[in-house]
């Protein structure tokens, strides 16, 4: 099964069709637009949580998972008013797109691995006999400005999931540490001088392949991941 994650700042349709010519299982998009002008393809259906928003004109961003229909799907302890991150399940595999961002007046007075935590400690209680993916867009690195003693940063995050028998695969397989990783996901302002590591892919399950790709600044200031269980 392949799944990749894709932050696709400010998505524009044509981004969408893009991404899904790369014929993954399930996708995990952080910024997509709202599903009426997203235009999926009818062997596609899709869960979005976000907002309406102002930047030169009126837009809607939001976090969206994508899958082929009949695949999967959302389970009823899926909570909406955590809108950043969305389970999907597939059998036996806990998918669970992750993305947390602030939004204003909800989750802005948070700090970003607060609300990281807070989507694990909401969801944590479904990874038991389950296979469990978790990925995307996790706003957090190390020594991050927006951290504090009680909650830390990725490091704290890497120690509550791995509790939780889940380990970084770009980190197990690298051998790399947090902090000093050698491939970028994300370049700031789109500028090649301010690389971060921000997009994760935190697994139990056996991995047949994992890889990020290639940044295509046209597409987005983060990079694609792709993963095959």
């Amino acid at each position: 099964m392949k799944i990749i994650s894709y932050n696709v700042n400010d998505s524009y349709p044509w981004k969408i069709e893009r991404i899904l010519k790369m014929d993954a299982d399930i996708f995990v998009v952080p910024e997509i637009t709202c599903p009426e002008d997203s235009h999926l393809p009818d062997a596609y259906e899709m869960k979005w949580n976000g907002i309406e928003y102002f930047y030169k004109f009126k837009r809607w961003k939001g976090l969206g998972v994508i899958w082929r229909k009949g695949l999967g799907y959302i389970p009823e302890w899926y909570n909406p008013n955590l809108f950043y991150g969305i389970p999907l399940v597939v059998g036996d595999l806990l998918v669970l797109g992750f993305w947390p961002t602030k939004r204003k007046n909800v989750t802005d007075h948070m700090l970003y691995p607060q609300i990281a935590q807070e989507i694990i400690s909401e969801y944590a209680q479904y990874f038991k006999g389950r296979r469990v993916l978790i990925i995307g867009d996790f706003n957090c690195y190390v020594n991050q400005v927006d951290n504090s003693e009680k909650y830390g940063d990725i490091l704290r995050i890497d120690q509550i999931l791995g509790e939780h028998g889940l380990r970084s695969i770009y980190h197990e397989l690298t051998g790399e540490k947090f902090g000093k990783e050698t491939t970028p996901t994300y370049y700031h302002r789109f500028d090649v001088n301010q690389p971060f590591f921000l997009d994760y892919a935190y697994t139990n399950a056996r991995v047949i392949s994992y890889r990020l790709f290639p940044w295509d600044r046209d597409m987005s200031d983060h990079v694609g991941m792709e993963i095959v269980l």
